[in-house]
């Protein structure tokens, strides 16, 4: 990923984009026969040439112009030939931004391959549910982890969406009419480097592709962070139900297991979704463009996409590696006293015809007494009368049973197998 930002795979973009420029006028006829494989054959970009006549003149692309020129001869003439520096460009830019794309899907197939393993692995693996970082109803692992992979599915589809709203090119000279450089020869020249021209373009690329592509980032970031977040809380000494495979410890304290790398996945989430902001106030240029995006880009493409890149890397890795304590998770429920079984009370009051409200109010009442003397929420209740003259002894049965509350959890692993997006954006059969 790293590659595809340095300056001399740029250079070479540039030089691809001007040669299929070239191929496509000599088939129509308007450079002399023979003139683009000529240059295709002398052709080649010296880096450290480019870099002297930058400094010397100022522009980029007039500096390596001029460097392939001297390489190529009088046929170098030909080359940018109708066309202007964004068109070079931002033709270019597409390219590498298909390219990271596609590792970047890449990267999350593996990532899905990871998830999947995990939850299905720990699909009845039971666990409390928390909310408000308190205690909620019994739920499994595996569904946790489900979520996850339910949620990358959405992700890889916005980075394929990016891809193809990206995959543009412009050729179409200075303000984007066509003066010199005919569509026809656009159509040509792209379709050679595997882009579609824009429909319509001024003098570049309308940049609300670019922010949908920094948005498909941001997206895959925030997932990210959202595994790593929960790694951290549930790997916490006082729950202690996951912890990451390769902890780092304290230069202080040696009996410390520190969830680093998912902290350090938090923190860079952060870096990639600030950059959305500045990605789309891009879009908003002078008349038929101004310089004030380009500048902005040159920071956030490179550093986005090889931070996204490392971070589902990392992210598989955490997948991968984690350590999963199934004894602990039922330990904690067990810790809970039955508190977490209160809606099924509440429901099963309300089935034998108590109002909602006293319902409410009455197991409300029992949960705290069950907290303050320290008595599970299942005796606390049998022993309340209003309870026992409400229920009979089949109303009561299984309100305490984990796998009757988790009995439907598999149902969400059939919706996911068979109606959601799978990572691939394909729908299962």
């Amino acid at each position: 990923m790293k590659g595809l930002w340095a300056q001399r795979a740029v250079l070479a973009r540039w030089l691809a984009v001007e040669l299929a420029a070239l191929q496509a006028l000599e088939e129509l006829g308007i450079v002399p026969a023979g003139t683009a494989g000529r240059v295709r054959a002398r052709a080649k970009v010296p880096e450290e040439r480019v870099r002297r006549l930058e400094e010397e003149i100022g522009h980029d692309l007039v500096a390596f112009l001029w460097a392939v020129e001297e390489e190529v001869g009088p046929d170098g003439r030909w080359l940018h030939y109708g066309l202007t520096s964004s068109d070079v460009k931002d033709t270019a830019l597409s390219l590498a931004l298909v390219e990271a794309l596609d590792l970047l899907l890449g990267k999350a197939d593996r990532l899905g391959d990871a998830l999947w393993d995990l939850a299905d692995r720990h699909r009845d693996t039971p666990i409390l549910g928390r909310t408000h970082g308190q205690w909620a109803q019994p739920t499994t692992f595996g569904l946790k982890v489900l979520a996850w992979y339910d949620e990358l599915g959405r992700v890889r589809a916005r980075l394929a969406r990016a891809r193809e709203g990206i995959a543009v090119g412009k050729l179409s000279g200075a303000v984007g009419t066509h003066a010199h450089f005919p569509p026809q020869a656009e159509e040509r020249a792209l379709a050679a480097l595997g882009l579609r021209p824009c429909p319509v373009a001024t003098q570049v690329i309308a940049r609300d592709r670019h922010a949908e592509v920094l948005f498909s980032l941001a997206s895959a970031a925030s997932l990210v962070e959202k595994i790593a977040l929960e790694v951290r809380n549930l790997s916490r000494s006082e729950v202690a139900e996951v912890a990451e495979g390769r902890p780092e410890g304290s230069s202080a304290m040696p009996h410390k297991e520190n969830p680093i790398r998912s902290e350090r996945l938090c923190g860079l989430a952060r870096v990639v979704r600030a950059s959305l902001g500045p990605a789309l106030e891009d879009n908003a240029l002078w008349h038929e463009r101004d310089m004030s995006h380009s500048s902005v880009e040159r920071v956030l493409f490179p550093q986005c996409f090889t931070l996204t890149d490392y971070m589902l890397e990392r992210a598989r890795g955490l997948v991968v590696e984690l350590r999963v304590f199934p004894e602990r998770m039922r330990a904690r429920i067990e810790e809970a006293r039955g508190l977490p079984f209160s809606e099924g009370l509440l429901l099963a009051l309300v089935r034998a015809g108590m109002g909602r409200r006293q319902a409410h109010e009455l197991v409300a009442h029992l949960a705290d007494r069950a907290r303050t003397t320290g008595n599970g929420l299942a005796q606390v209740a049998g022993e309340d009368p209003l309870v026992r003259e409400t229920l009979g002894e089949e109303e009561w049965r299984d309100l305490f049973d984990l796998p009757t509350v988790l009995r439907r959890v598999e149902e969400a692993f059939d919706r996911v197998r068979r109606g959601s997006y799978n990572t691939r954006g394909d729908r299962d059969a």
